[in-house]
């Protein structure tokens, strides 16, 4: 499997402590992605020339792709001997490694056992359900010996049924009401976004969604309102399939994600770009407490 970070997370991608990986490549490209380097499913490097004090770090590429504090790309992509992943230094960041279904199993079971208040795995991305084979291989093995798994996704692939029915827990978003909006910001089909989140609604242990809020791009109240009208009617599903109302959580825009785009040296198109306001926000939690969703706020 393909992986682009790893770590710890706290009650944010699912309950209690947990490991949490996430997974390299994306099969969409929204506009406001806080993760650039996931998007791609090939190995690439991060330059932070700005996490180090040394007026020259040519020294870091012996193949000429730094002078000074720039890098020129174009050296890196035909580049026959990528040292650079192997150096450990601030201004590097290497995105992209590979781990596999049995090491990542070992790892879980470790942590488990060395850790009293472990809460389980999360994937994410990226896309995971782009790696479904394996995470159908994986999920299973860690949920047999009592460990919680839970996905992040988009739901826009044909893979992520399959992570419904084998995770304990499914965190999913829905980016836009209106089906040209989010082909405009993500280069998607939300006709499949909808589709699977009915299958997620109907069939998932438990199920979270969640509604990330961009400012200029999905919070006008008519885009608020459909979206609104969508979870509505997931809600009316997940009480006939499971009894329980449909939990949901309304994120608003962050620019944690741009030093990466520097890093990478692609353009962040949302830079300065104030959070969306409160009264959106709340228009959408409102049109939601009032269907009977249950909201969710960290």
């Amino acid at each position: 499997m393909r992986l682009f970070a790893q770590g710890w997370s706290n009650r944010k991608d699912g309950p209690g402590f947990r490991r949490i990986f996430y997974l390299k490549g994306c099969n969409l490209r929204c506009r406001w992605c806080a993760s650039p380097e996931s998007i791609s499913p090939e190995p690439e490097i991060l330059f932070h020339s700005d996490r180090s004090d040394e007026e020259d770090l040519s020294f870091l590429c012996p193949n000429g792709a730094i002078s000074g504090r720039t890098l020129n790309r174009t050296f890196c992509r035909n580049c026959p001997d990528p040292v650079c992943r192997e150096l450990k230094h601030p201004a590097l960041e290497w995105a992209g490694f590979d781990r596999t279904v049995d090491d990542l199993r070992n790892d879980l079971l470790s942590a488990a056992s060395a850790w009293t208040t472990f809460g389980g795995v999360t994937f994410g991305g990226g896309e995971p359900s782009l790696q479904a084979e394996e995470l159908c291989r994986l999920l299973p093995l860690l949920r047999e010996r009592g460990i919680h798994t839970a996905i992040e996704s988009n739901a826009s692939t044909p893979g992520f049924p399959a992570l419904v029915r084998t995770s304990d827990l499914v965190i999913a978003d829905l980016k836009a009401g209106t089906a040209e909006n989010f082909r405009r910001n993500t280069g998607g089909n939300l006709a499949d976004v909808l589709e699977n989140l009915e299958d997620a609604a109907e069939h998932a242990n438990d199920f979270l969604l969640r509604f990330p809020v961009i400012t200029g791009r999905n919070d006008a109240p008519e885009e608020l309102d459909a979206a609104a009208d969508h979870a509505l009617r997931l809600h009316a599903v997940r009480l006939r399939a499971k009894g329980i109302p449909l939990a949901a959580e309304v994120l608003r825009l962050h620019h944690f994600g741009e030093p990466k785009y520097r890093a990478l040296g692609r353009n962040y198109e949302l830079a300065g770009m104030p959070e969306p306001p409160q009264s959106a926000i709340r228009r959408l939690e409102e049109r939601l407490a009032r269907g009977g969703i249950q909201l969710q706020r960290n």
